[in-house]
């Protein structure tokens, strides 16, 4: 069962960045409905935090069947959704989960090597950044640490999640594009 507890994004924020977050980071933060995914993912298991080649390895796993079945349009209609559903304060690193996914179609039969799981519609916020591979710490600490307190949101039940917007390789400085989505409830 996945954990959808916000405090645990939270935490994660707070372990990897602080959360003082990062002022100098561009952003296009905004509050916004988002859709609900329906996804099929891919698990791992282990200290990615320390193997950052396990991404690659993970979506590979997913683009055997994505990429024949006509499923893989990406940036285009499918989204690249990275979902880090563990608390780093109470989980020991071996254990941490990272959830590799891509949207599908809701007609779509997901072959049973996959998992599947819907994302739920609701309020989100969303920060847009284009930031190295040693800034997502920093992203997600300016988004908990920042932005959230200042917007008259507070984090809410649900999945936090990057969707990715391009292909790093690709990028004239090899940055993500990358949009934090954290859910949020008004403040009373």
């Amino acid at each position: 069962m996945i954990n959808l507890n916000p405090l645990n994004s939270l935490i994660i924020t707070c372990a990897i960045a602080g959360c003082a977050g990062n002022s100098s980071l561009k952003t296009g933060a905004v509050i916004k409905k988002l859709p609900s995914y329906r996804v099929a993912y891919v698990e791992y298991k282990g200290d990615f935090e320390n193997n950052p080649g396990i991404y690659d390895i993970q979506l590979e796993k997913l683009l055997k069947w994505a990429v024949p079945a006509g499923l893989w349009n990406f940036p285009g209609s499918t989204e690249l959704i990275i979902i880090y559903p563990d608390d780093p304060e109470s989980t020991p690193k071996n254990q941490q989960r990272m959830l590799m996914a891509i949207s599908l179609p809701t007609d779509v039969k997901i072959p049973e090597v996959y998992k599947s799981m819907v994302i739920p519609e609701g309020e989100y916020a969303v920060g847009r950044f284009e930031i190295s591979s040693e800034e997502f710490g920093a992203a997600w600490g300016y988004m908990y640490g920042e932005f959230i307190p200042k917007s008259g949101y507070r984090p809410a039940e649900g999945m936090s999640f990057e969707m990715k917007r391009n292909d790093s390789d690709e990028h004239p400085q090899k940055k993500h594009i990358v949009d934090i989505c954290i859910p949020v409830l008004k403040n009373k």
